[in-house]
């Protein structure tokens, strides 16, 4: 008898099966591994499991026991392109239009972007392709993925999954808002946030916004694909406009100079490496369950490499091409860029006003920070709901997608009541805000160590080299070096917090 260890390192030719393959396999009643496997192998793959994951949209959130039991087949993503603009779309969202341009602000411009792009480059895309791999390896939601590494790992598995359901709580609540606003701000001019917050659109808004993303779950994968080809090139080609606008109108080198210009002081604040990292695994989403989950529907075909890296390209692009749209309107106002999160709901909108394009660039820009948060309101949802299908199979499809989000939306009510007319606080603290500090950067950070720490050793050299298509040396070597990396992150998470009590 093999260990849990051994048979899963044995897993690439056994569970590389199509799914009609193992729904037949399953239907004689085989139990030979070594059957399934030769029945099932395909070697490198030229076309998905299936003709269109378009034609199993309501077959999705499927794990590869039930495909092999012949209950379902198996859902994918119609191409690569698709699965690059849906995973981009969700990491993208509020956490670089809103939180980004946030932390940046507050921690010293160019200093925080060189180490932001230190994070990612080192250690989010290395990390973000570990995940997509694990997901694609066991086609299974964040619980059943972390089950195949071992039982014990169970509940890792189950705590990101409830860390991302409390990240989406709050994180619904502030994508309402972005709805509220746009819609204010196209009707007639967009409310103080003082003036918004007095009684309870943040709740209804909410609501709103609940509703919409259950709306396109509904149409399972197929509706997160269609979202996601048209809000990304909507959203970039947005942002990119107020850009330029920014640039002719505002104080481009004052920004310029704030965003690219590192101060020595600064990078040696473990505050800000603490922010930075932390941004950096909050905007690729690692350790939230959105990269497994996404990549349990990859075809082999797709070079994960590759797609990580246009992944990464994009997400941070995004984020410097917000921090080029904003600044300068910000410094061009006479305003203070480390405003914290009044940025986007205050700051911004005073600058539109004193430049006295209020009319156009308020509706424009709050309809980009919707479309932003709804493309990663989607992703978060998804993986609450997968979980929940996977967990409980007498859940249908769109059942599944109502539970998961009455879920985050039930959930998310303590928050918006903290900026609505209650002003529920912790501690002398909006509920919102304290959740924000406890699960949106602290578990983040820690979810993303731990899981890190288990998918690197659990995921053998020869796992990787077949997942990634390296050669046993560099398979190797990327292999220690993910084992490796979270060390350094445990050394500057415990940095950052002492930093934060002294």
């Amino acid at each position: 008898m093999k260990n849990q260890k051994e048979q899963y390192r044995e897993t690439p030719d056994q569970e590389d099966m199509d799914g009609d393959d193992a729904g037949a396999a399953s239907a004689k009643g085989s139990s030979n591994a070594n059957d399934r496997s030769a029945a099932g192998h395909r070697g490198s793959t030229k076309a998905p499991r299936q003709k269109s994951s378009q034609a199993a949209a309501e077959l999705t959130d499927v794990s590869r026991e039930a495909a092999e039991r012949a209950e379902q087949p198996y859902a994918l993503w119609s191409s690569e392109r698709v699965f690059i603009l849906s995973t981009a779309a969700a990491g993208v969202g509020l956490g670089n239009l809103w939180r980004f341009p946030t932390l940046i602000g507050e921690n010293g411009g160019g200093s925080f972007l060189l180490v932001y792009a230190v994070a990612v480059v080192l250690f989010a895309i290395p990390f973000a392709a570990l995940e997509i791999a694990v997901g694609r390896d066991t086609h299974g939601s964040v619980i059943a993925s972390f089950r195949r590494l071992g039982r014990y790992f169970v509940p890792l598995g189950i705590g990101i999954v409830l860390l991302t359901l409390a990240i989406n709580s709050y994180y619904f609540v502030i994508s309402g808002w972005t709805l509220g606003y746009a819609v204010e701000a196209t009707m007639d001019t967009a409310p103080t946030f003082s003036e918004f917050t007095t009684g309870y659109a943040s709740l209804w808004w909410l609501g709103a916004t609940g509703l919409l993303v259950a709306a396109i779950l509904a149409f399972g994968l197929s509706g997160i694909e269609r979202a996601a080809q048209f809000l990304m090139p909507l959203l970039l080609l947005t942002l990119l406009g107020i850009a330029v606008y920014a640039f002719r109108n505002g104080a481009t080198s004052e920004a310029l100079s704030f965003l690219f210009s590192p101060d020595p002081v600064r990078l040696g604040d473990p505050a800000v490496w603490r922010a930075a990292f932390g941004q950096a695994f909050f905007s690729l989403t690692i350790g939230q369950g959105y990269l497994i989950t996404y990549g349990s529907y990859l075809p082999l075909r797709v070079n994960v490499p590759r797609s990580v890296a246009s992944i990464a390209a994009i997400n941070s692009g995004v984020a410097i091409l917000a921090g080029l749209a904003i600044f300068p309107l910000v410094f061009e106002a006479g305003l203070d860029p480390g405003a914290g999160s009044e940025l986007a709901f205050e700051t911004l909108p005073r600058a539109f006003q004193q430049m006295g394009g209020s009319s156009i660039l308020e509706p424009v820009f709050f309809w980009l920070l919707f479309v932003a948060a709804l493309s990663s309101c989607l992703g978060g949802a998804k993986v609450v709901t997968a979980a929940l299908r996977e967990q409980w199979r007498r859940i249908g499809p769109v059942s599944g997608v109502l539970l998961g989000v009455i879920a985050i939306v039930v959930l998310g009510i303590p928050s918006a009541l903290s900026y609505a007319a209650p002003r529920w606080t912790i501690a002398g603290s909006p509920v919102l805000d304290s959740v924000d500090r406890l699960v949106g950067s602290n578990g983040t950070i820690l979810t993303a160590i731990a899981s890190s720490l288990v998918l690197a050793w659990r995921f053998s050299p020869d796992h990787i080299g077949h997942q990634f298509g390296l050669h046993q040396r560099a398979a190797n070597a990327l292999s220690w070096a993910v084992r490796i990396a979270p060390l350094g992150l445990v050394t500057l998470f415990c940095l950052g917090m002492i930093a934060q009590t002294t």
